[in-house]
């Protein structure tokens, strides 16, 4: 079986871009601030939880817990999938889940890379941005049409005709 760690895939970086969705050198910059997010949150705790167990927990390394919830958040896979990818248990897994991910969120507010939530934010944001090209990714949907034919033209181009 491969091996999901850190340390086997930091040197192959193509592969530890597609698990992760992040550089080695994005990683190296992210991982101070995963560190000391990840002690204050185990000062916060008093203790190590991972250690409280009766067994030692698989993702020893700060590196392995980073790349951990990257790999999850990622590709986003079934938490058994997981489990068995990083040999343990999907219980296990669902822990270490709910324990990274707001490590990781604070991780990236300390480096000023929080997502916007809201359209202000968005707007703020894009005031200090370079001017780039974007694309959207939307789904059309078909709406409930207004009766009044003048209305009505505003939300219909009639270049497509549906098949009932």
């Amino acid at each position: 079986m491969a091996e999901y760690s850190y340390h086997a895939l930091k040197g192959k970086s193509k592969t530890f871009r597609a698990m992760t969705g992040i550089d080695l050198g994005e990683f190296t910059q992210l991982l101070p601030h995963f560190q000391r997010a990840y002690t204050v949150q185990l000062i916060v705790d008093g203790h190590d939880s991972e250690t409280k167990r009766g067994r030692p927990g698989n993702l020893t390394t700060i590196e392995d817990k980073l790349f951990f919830i990257l790999y999850y958040l990622k590709t986003y896979p079934l938490q058994e999938v997981l489990g068995y990818s990083f040999n343990m248990s999907q219980g296990l897994a669902n822990r270490w889940i709910h324990r990274l991910c707001p490590i990781l969120q604070s991780s990236l507010k300390s480096m000023g890379h929080s997502p916007a939530r809201l359209p202000e934010e968005v707007l703020e944001r894009l005031t200090h941005e370079m001017p780039q090209a974007l694309g959207l990714d939307a789904t059309e949907r078909r709406i409930q049409r207004p009766i009044d034919v003048g209305v009505q033209e505003e939300y219909y181009s009639g270049k497509k005709n549906s098949i009932r």
